[in-house]
């Protein structure tokens, strides 16, 4: 058996879809036991977010609501797997996801808290430039800027709308 400083704990970040059947205090238990779960084996809770009952982007089954809950947490590498499959094993959960926040490159102190449920303020939303310029929302876990897209000189533009007038002068003639 492997002793305390043997152990070699991973931060990870679980979010838990679980059926909108399920009334909202077993679902505040289930949570309870997984938190339970995670302390026995030396792990340690930073967060905990419960999103509380929401539409589905798509209907999986026959829900199309259901309670998200997310957990970010340190845990034993070698354990994480049966974690996993203790969770896949409870029936009210419809669907999860488990991130390893190493691979992703964060640590759960910088993790940025977000909401994926409310809009999103004004200035952190982008405009991709298309044919229609509107405002897409953007969704980062992390603290570090997103990169920036290539912009296009003035010249540029005026050359490319030329050409483009060109082209469709053409088309009308024939």
């Amino acid at each position: 058996m492997a002793t305390q400083e043997e152990i070699t704990l991973g931060n990870y970040e679980i979010t838990l879809l679980v059926s909108p059947e399920t009334q909202e205090m077993d679902v505040q238990k289930l949570v309870a036991k997984l938190q339970n779960q995670i302390a026995q084996k030396g792990g340690r809770i930073f967060s905990t977010d419960m999103w509380g009952k929401q539409r589905l982007a798509y209907p999986i089954g026959k829900f199309e609501f259901g309670f998200y809950t997310t957990l970010v947490f340190s845990y034993p590498t070698t354990e994480i797997a049966e974690l996993t499959r203790d969770i896949k094993l409870i029936p009210e959960v419809i669907r999860y996801m488990t991130l390893s926040l190493e691979k992703e490159g964060v640590t759960p102190e910088t993790l940025k808290r977000v909401d994926p449920f409310k809009e999103a303020p004004i200035s952190e939303r982008t405009v991709h430039a298309t044919t229609e310029s509107r405002p897409v929302r953007t969704r980062t876990r992390a603290t570090a800027p997103a990169p920036e897209a290539p912009k296009a000189s003035e010249k540029d533009e005026a050359t490319r709308m030329k050409e483009l007038e060109e082209k469709l002068g053409k088309l009308l003639e024939e």
